[in-house]
């Protein structure tokens, strides 16, 4: 009798074994093909990135060299080059606010503030050339995500922004870029328009906007 109980025991104990070494191996699976998707999906960026720096480059090369016959084309493929960086950034934020903080996220982080501001001298290298035809709405914002009531300052003033952005359309261009990255550029233009604090907001790179505003505040402020 003894001998039953003790081998029924066991039975359960190995029984239960198996399930728990099965539950884990599956998870474990899941989770190391989630990591390699989500590392193929970031290198994959890296790689458009990589094309999208190159081609930024190029065009303000033309720009400068272009006469006003080419502008209302210039325009146009400025500000589809703007909406689609635009909606990159959203994915990149989509993954912080899921908690997927990685070194390689980092990376993509500051290669896409380096592609916005390149977009930012375009837009105002084409703005010069072409007699101002559109608003430059540049958002300075922070990194730092420790600070709660800076976070959700920051979400409300993207909210609004993005708000102003659909109102206008093709009238204005929103380059939200994370002023805190410890990245040259971005340091160097802050300085140039006094950003002494984030967030701030600059438009048409004459007018410096520090903390919230809604969409009147901000629309009184542009030309189209």
């Amino acid at each position: 009798m003894v001998y039953k109980i003790m081998q029924s025991k066991y039975r359960v104990f190995l029984e239960s074994f198996l399930v728990t070494a099965i539950v884990f191996a599956i998870g474990f699976s899941l989770g190391y093909y989630v990591e390699n998707s989500r590392n193929a999906a970031i290198e994959h960026n890296y790689q458009n990135n990589e094309i999208e720096a190159l081609d930024l480059k190029l065009q303000n090369y033309y720009y400068q060299i272009m006469d006003e016959s080419a502008c209302e084309f210039a325009i146009e493929q400025n500000f589809i080059f703007a909406d689609r960086i635009y909606n990159e950034g959203l994915e990149i934020e989509k993954a912080e606010e899921a908690n997927q903080i990685t070194d390689n996220l980092l990376a993509q982080k500051k290669r896409y503030a380096l592609l916005k501001t390149e977009l930012w001298l375009n837009a105002v290298l084409l703005k010069k050339k072409c007699n101002n035809p559109f608003d430059t709405v540049v958002y300075f914002f922070s990194n730092d995500n420790t600070d709660n009531l800076k976070v959700a300052e920051q979400n409300i003033i993207s909210n609004v922004l993005r708000d102003v952005k659909e109102e206008k359309g093709n009238k204005v261009i929103l380059i939200p870029i994370s002023g805190d990255l410890g990245i040259g550029i971005v340091d160097l233009q802050e300085s140039v328009y006094n950003v002494t604090s984030l967030p701030t907001i600059i438009i048409n790179e004459n007018i410096k906007l520090e903390g919230f505003h809604n969409v009147s505040e901000i629309n009184s402020y542009l030309k189209y």
